[in-house]
């Protein structure tokens, strides 16, 4: 009678496993959209450790600060170069969205299907271009805008993006050493000492950037190839969420940087003695028109107002947050999870063009972006100038 009773659940069990494998193969997920540039697209992974620094936590590395930095290029492919996937340690990397955004894991897992379009270790182009540094969001990758790494790669730029070790979801070094995210704020603490955290945070954030600089002139663990391709005097730096606060705050604090944009920027951590301080360099903001935090924004305005140099503010309607990474591009389901009513395909190519005109204009001198153009390019954007 047992065996019986157990047959309904065998059933049953067998059932939901088919339905998994069955949603997994019909809702895959899609490839990174192919670059528009002339120019193909090589990445490398490089290891770094900042020996002036402490690792933050100590767990499973060796006291110093480390790093996992991806560096995009425009390279010349070779017979024998490979396509580098999307993402190294895929598995994991599905759990972790999987669970961030309550999203069978069955699906997530198909991430290993997606094809970039950039070649692992490609031989770099003799030649200088301009170099721009990624910053990931809150618990996110430094591949989670790879769309735009290999666009921009593909039309001159040579691209930085690091894991921000313990904030970003996961980062994985050598030897499969996994460091999960650790920078969660804990409940029942006072709004001072959440803040207090963030600005620690955000601290560690932008001494990831710092050095990241210093290596590009020091060329330490930077191959002489890669390095000899780095055009100095034309840095600019973007990113998404938190890593937008960082691209901010960098600025800030860094003469090296010539010009920043932010992906819908998390504002609020940036502590309100800086937020009012000149920025002196030209500075864009993409991202939604309006957050459920009406002090965000507040802060954004702040910042273009005392800004020297130009500052925009392009808003996208029927964007959300994840519409300013790959996130959105994954797939329709992907897309229901975290974005808003603007198709996929058109913020990507909002983004990219934006993006890159921008950095155009500031690094290389080579277009003059044009307001009343866009207007007309992009009539979903609401276009403030400061």
């Amino acid at each position: 009678m047992k065996i019986v009773r157990y047959i309904p659940l065998l059933v049953i069990s067998f059932w939901l496993s088919a339905c998994a494998t069955f949603i997994s193969h019909a809702i895959s997920l899609e490839d990174v959209a192919l670059p528009s540039g002339p120019y193909k697209v090589g990445t490398q992974i490089i290891h770094m450790v900042d020996k002036e620094r402490k690792a933050w936590y100590t767990d499973g590395l060796n006291g110093a600060r480390e790093m996992m930095v991806r560096v995009w290029y425009p390279a010349i492919l070779e017979e024998g170069d490979q396509k580098a996937p999307y993402n190294y340690n895929e598995e994991l990397i599905a759990d972790m969205i999987a669970d961030g955004f309550g999203i069978p894991k069955s699906i997530m897992r198909t991430i290993n299907k997606i094809d970039g379009n950039s070649w692992l270790n490609a031989t770099p182009l003799n030649q200088r271009f301009p170099v721009l540094i990624f910053s990931h969001g809150h618990g996110a990758l430094k591949t989670q805008n790879t769309t735009q790494m290999e666009e921009l790669a593909s039309h001159g730029y040579v691209l930085f993006a690091s894991d921000h070790t313990y904030d970003a979801g996961l980062s994985v070094f050598p030897e499969n050493r996994v460091i999960l995210n650790k920078t969660n704020i804990p409940d029942g603490i006072s709004d001072k000492e959440k803040w207090g955290l963030r600005e620690i945070q955000l601290n560690y954030r932008v001494g990831d950037v710092q050095f990241l600089l210093d290596e590009m002139e020091n060329g330490q663990f930077l191959p002489s190839s890669l390095q000899n391709m780095l055009e100095l005097d034309n840095i600019g730096i973007f990113g998404h969420s938190f890593g937008g606060a960082t691209s901010v705050v960098a600025s800030l604090k860094d003469d090296r940087i010539d010009a920043a944009l932010g992906l819908d920027v998390w504002f609020l951590p940036i502590p309100s003695t800086l937020i009012k301080k000149n920025l002196n360099k030209p500075f864009v903001h993409l991202g939604q028109v309006a957050w459920k935090e009406k002090d965000n924004y507040l802060k954004l305005d702040t910042l273009a107002s005392v800004n020297s140099a130009q500052s925009l503010r392009f808003d996208v309607q029927g964007s959300t947050h994840y519409d300013f990474s790959d996130f959105s591009q994954f797939s329709k389901v992907s897309k229901k999870y975290g974005s808003g009513t603007i198709a996929s395909d058109r913020i990507r190519f909002i983004m990219n063009s934006t993006i890159r005109d921008f950095f155009d204009q500031n690094l290389k001198q080579s277009i003059s972006i044009s307001l009343n153009d866009y207007k007309s390019l992009y009539p979903e954007i609401i276009i403030k100038e400061y």
